[in-house]
């Protein structure tokens, strides 16, 4: 009896510490960042959501992109540079897609997305990749506008955009 119960309580708790069952949220202690860069967030397999406050300023195009994890990303209200849509990351305008989250599998892209930063889809599945593409292409000739596919020169160092990772978001 005593050992069908230990046994019992065992599998329980190894149930409790099934990698993706528990999620929890992490603060940095510090100053708050207004500049997020691939520097910000090291690639962090365990990451599935994060929220970025109203200071934050900008956003370099790769900041996500070795969250492999990453489910959803939420955008303060107040902040005036950025918001989220369907888990996804865009301008405040929302008239470019910054990130989709590599480990979500479906969302919803406004109508008013024409643009997509280079690394906004970095790592998602192919077949949804493509879908994405095709929605946002189909939004720009909706609108009459041209699609683009924003790309950034990170390396080597350039005179325009020194090695601060301050990167522009949008033409």
């Amino acid at each position: 009896m005593k050992k069908s119960v230990f046994l019992a309580a065992v599998i329980f708790f190894l149930g409790l510490g099934i990698p993706g069952s528990i999620e929890a949220r992490a603060e940095i202690d510090g100053p708050p960042l207004v500049i997020l860069d691939n520097h910000s967030m090291r690639p962090n397999n365990n990451v599935m959501g994060i929220h970025i406050g109203e200071g934050v300023e900008s956003i370099a195009a790769d900041t996500f992109r070795n969250q492999i994890n990453l489910k959803y990303i939420e955008v303060a209200a107040g902040n005036p540079y950025f918001t989220s849509f369907s888990y996804c990351l865009y301008d405040k305008d929302m008239t470019t897609l910054i990130c989709f989250p590599q480990a979500l599998d479906k969302a919803e892209i406004p109508g008013s997305v024409t643009k997509i930063n280079q690394y906004a889809l970095y790592g998602v599945e192919p077949e949804i990749k493509e879908a994405v593409k095709e929605a946002i292409k189909g939004n720009a000739e909706k609108r009459g506008s041209e699609y683009e596919y924003i790309r950034y020169n990170f390396f080597p160092y350039n005179k325009e955009w020194p090695w601060t990772c301050e990167y522009p978001l949008t033409n």
